[in-house]
């Protein structure tokens, strides 16, 4: 409990050292175009949180990260059990996953974008972008099961589906709330490029967008902020129900 107070504490330093000098740097530029101060930004935070437009475009952008993010974890799980279990499906699919974790972000959103518009791009380039994590954790999850343990359930049933079903999902399982858990940080990031880059009707990216045309960097500070909280919220949640499912 005392190391958990003292990180806590130390957290809210680090937070407080960081705006100071936030203030010294917007001080000495003397610019609000340039740097907006912290208060300037604090007033633009509380301005979008008042306005209900903020809450409609906060729930675009999560409902198309939880319908990308779901197809992808739902397709990579599946895929990294079989391939944890199948080497020459590994083999096949090797080749692509490094592809896809090797490529720069800002390309695979260009390239997509060009590909297949607007819209559907927002789906497509969070689906490939978090597949990578959550296949490798699924995979890892059955090649690090004991051999013996294989050996063990094998002599009780010899039906393939069924040993993955039963016995290489739950005890992957932990590989993969850890992959998930990692990639949905990412996916939310990526989705926000990919909706600035896009310049979409709706969603943070837009309004990011928006900020950086018009000049308002207070706005695109404050919107960043936003970013902040909601994936550090979202990783509590996945941590509090990581924590129940242990219990």
């Amino acid at each position: 409990m005392a190391k958990i107070k003292r990180k806590h504490y130390l957290g809210f330093l680090s937070v407080i050292v960081f705006i100071f000098i936030w203030y010294l740097f917007s001080l000495s530029v003397n610019n609000q175009f340039i740097l907006p101060s912290p208060l300037k930004v604090i007033e633009s935070l509380f301005n979008i949180l008042t306005e209900l437009k903020t809450y409609e475009v906060i729930g675009v952008t999560l409902i198309r990260l939880i319908i990308a993010f779901t197809l992808s974890g739902l397709l990579a799980i599946m895929l990294g059990i079989i391939s944890g279990n199948y080497k020459i499906i590994d083999e096949i699919l090797h080749p692509f996953i490094v592809t896809l974790r090797t490529l720069p972000v800002a390309s695979v959103i260009v390239i997509i974008l060009i590909i297949f518009g607007n819209e559907l791009s927002l789906f497509i380039i969070t689906f490939v972008m978090v597949f990578p994590i959550i296949y490798e954790g699924a995979k890892n999850g059955v090649l690090n099961i004991s051999e013996e343990l294989k050996n063990t359930i094998t002599m009780e049933t010899n039906h393939k589906l069924e040993i993955m079903a039963k016995l290489h999902f739950p005890l992957a399982l932990p590989y993969i709330k850890t992959s998930l858990l990692q990639s949905f940080g990412l996916g939310f990031k990526v989705i926000v490029m990919a909706e600035f880059i896009s310049q979409t009707s709706k969603g943070i990216g837009n309004e990011l967008f928006q900020g950086s045309i018009s000049i308002e960097y207070e706005l695109v500070f404050a919107w960043t902020i936003i970013l902040i909280v909601l994936v550090t919220i979202v990783e509590i949640i996945f941590k509090s129900i990581n924590n129940k499912i242990k219990k």
